[in-house]
């Protein structure tokens, strides 16, 4: 496979399309040997000895070390925290995603924000026994989108990233309401959290406060 694939090609354009000015994303398909790509102190703090997981855990931290370059802090390694969130260097915020077959990262500022949640999912609907679950009486869905829900779950994937770091509180669904015709999110801890997303070729939320 080529160094940039034609979806990472796409994917990086649709996010920078949505990012708000601050934030930095990247993207990378997950290839095979990815999970050479950990660095050691990484390697140690990841518990499980999945070789998938492993692989999509080394595709995204790469992914994030090329944006921490932009911050002066090169070849940081990005450890695993007890609740499993990563864990980046003094003055910045960030966050890691995959799904089956894609890698990306936000990483930005901590002077210009508090947290950043990034979360990726494939753009089809989301099965209806997930979409119960996930979709409560004050979200609201973009309009015409066939895949509403999976943008809806994606959302609020991303919000709970960027808000956990903050406040250690463990949220579900129902602590979470998006309004995505607006752009933001308000959970049950008080957190107001804007929301942008890009949905070709695949659905990439960033949440950001």
């Amino acid at each position: 496979m080529a160094r940039f694939d034609p979806l990472e090609i796409a994917l990086n354009q649709a996010m920078q399309a949505v990012a708000t000015a601050g934030i930095s994303t990247a993207c990378r398909v997950i290839r095979d040997g990815d999970e050479t790509r950990l660095l050691a102190d990484e390697n140690a703090t990841l518990p499980t000895r999945n070789p998938v997981r492993r692989r999509a855990s080394g595709a995204a931290r790469l992914a994030a070390r090329e944006l921490l370059i932009k911050h002066g802090r090169g070849g940081f390694a990005i450890l695993r925290g007890s609740s499993g969130e990563p864990i980046w260097p003094s003055g910045i915020v960030g966050s890691l995603a995959h799904d089956d077959d894609m890698a990306v990262a936000a990483v930005a500022s901590s002077a210009d924000f508090l947290s950043v949640g990034i979360d990726v999912e494939p753009a089809i609907a989301l099965p209806e026994d997930i979409a119960a679950l996930v979709k409560q009486p004050g979200d609201r869905l973009p309009e015409g989108a066939a895949d509403a829900d999976r943008i809806l779950f994606c959302a609020k994937e991303a919000v709970y990233k960027a808000v956990y770091p903050l406040d250690r509180v463990v949220l579900n669904y129902d602590d979470i309401i998006v309004d995505l015709q607006q752009g933001y999110a308000h959970t049950t801890t008080g957190r107001t959290v804007r929301v942008v997303f890009c949905r070709a070729p695949k659905i990439i939320m960033l949440a950001y406060l």
